[in-house]
């Protein structure tokens, strides 16, 4: 597909004589020779393979130079007009795999266009969209809670200090298995919990029953669910925005929760921040939403909440607080937890990496209320 060779217009060795001069005059030069023996073994050259990249759109022109650099190492340096054919393929085909899941692949195959001139005869490119395991190990754990079994200590700090446990009704947004839903219930809070998994919908019932607690379920997703309603004084949501892929899906995280909420109540949540004055580039943040820490840069952060009506109360790094708070055995929480919420994970091998995990504590912006109590 990349290369298009031509045979010679006419055979290279014509005619014979037996003649000194004439053998002199017809033996051929030195570069045709090294020629011939090039084109005789490009045609005994074959090769088959497969490249699986990552499918981020904003790294095409990188993958683009790669997939050049290695077609012209084979001899094959793609023309002007096939490194523009190239270049919209990888873009189309990036974004298509990018838009329903940032875990997906591009699987680029190449194969000779001709197996009988081996590369001398080109090689052919496609491409196609795959979710390989094998591929995936740098995200093995995205769509895991990092969080292990324990209730979060600031979850749970934070329900105490609103009053007592029977007047203080309490939202668990995203509540997996009931980590934070059943211990709160089992102090005497209300407690509903929005969970996305049917299965872990089910355990956490079970769970609830076998320990004959009260937890009110709704199943399905947060950002769409008008079942979702009430007057709850505290909403919680450690794991959620992690996994939101846009400012806008976080806007509207934001606001409904507002709508669910007490006026004078809380709202707390775990959210990746970048540290002032780094500004991410579109690869990184394509790389956080298949690591499962999707972040904001403090000015959007604060822009949601002025948008929305919520004024931060306070902010404080997670791995700070639980590892205070938290028992000894309880941290932490998961083997792979502080690399996590660390930055670590998306910026391996930087001591201070530029985003980190946050709890955020927020409250209307008509509740004058000025403590966080916790």
């Amino acid at each position: 597909m990349l290369s298009h060779p031509h045979p010679p217009a006419r055979p290279l060795f014509l005619g014979s004589s037996s003649s000194e001069e004439d053998t002199k005059t017809l033996n051929p030069p030195d570069f045709l020779l090294e020629q011939a023996v090039e084109a005789k073994l490009q045609a005994a050259i074959a090769l088959a393979g497969t490249l699986q990249l990552p499918c981020f759109p904003a790294l095409a022109t990188r993958y683009e130079a790669l997939i050049v650099e290695f077609l012209t190492l084979l001899g094959q340096a793609p023309s002007g007009e096939e490194r523009s054919q190239l270049r919209q393929q990888l873009t189309e085909t990036l974004t298509q795999g990018f838009e329903p899941s940032p875990r997906r692949y591009l699987n680029l195959s190449y194969q000779l266009v001709n197996p009988d001139q081996g590369i001398a005869g080109g090689i052919g490119l496609k491409m196609s969209l795959t979710s390989p395991p094998e591929a995936q190990r740098s995200f093995a754990l995205a769509n895991q809670s990092r969080f292990g079994c324990y209730p979060d200590a600031k979850a749970m700090t934070l329900a105490a200090g609103l009053g007592e446990a029977a007047e203080v009704s309490v939202l668990d947004i995203g509540a997996g298995i009931g980590r934070n839903s059943l211990p709160l219930a089992k102090r005497g809070h209300p407690v509903a919990a929005v969970v996305t998994n049917p299965e872990a919908g089910r355990q956490l019932q079970e769970m609830a029953d076998s320990r004959h607690l009260s937890v009110t379920l709704f199943g399905g997703d947060f950002l769409d669910h008008p079942e979702v309603t009430g007057d709850y004084r505290l909403a919680i949501a450690p794991e959620v925005l992690p996994h939101l892929r846009s400012p806008q899906a976080m806007t509207e995280f934001f606001r409904q929760s507002r709508r669910v909420l007490h006026p004078a109540g809380r709202l707390l949540v775990g959210a990746f921040l970048a540290q002032p004055g780094y500004s991410p580039k579109t690869a990184v943040r394509e790389l956080a939403q298949a690591c499962g820490c999707s972040f904001l840069t403090p000015s959007e952060l604060q822009e949601i909440l002025e948008r929305v009506g919520w004024r931060l109360q306070s902010q404080e790094l997670v791995v700070a607080y639980e590892s205070c708070h938290l028992p000894a055995a309880a941290w932490p929480p998961s083997d792979s937890f502080l690399a996590w919420a660390t930055g670590e994970e998306l910026f391996p091998g930087l001591v201070t990496p530029p985003v980190a995990f946050y709890w955020l504590c927020c409250v209307r912006e008509d509740n004058p209320s000025k403590a966080d109590g916790a």
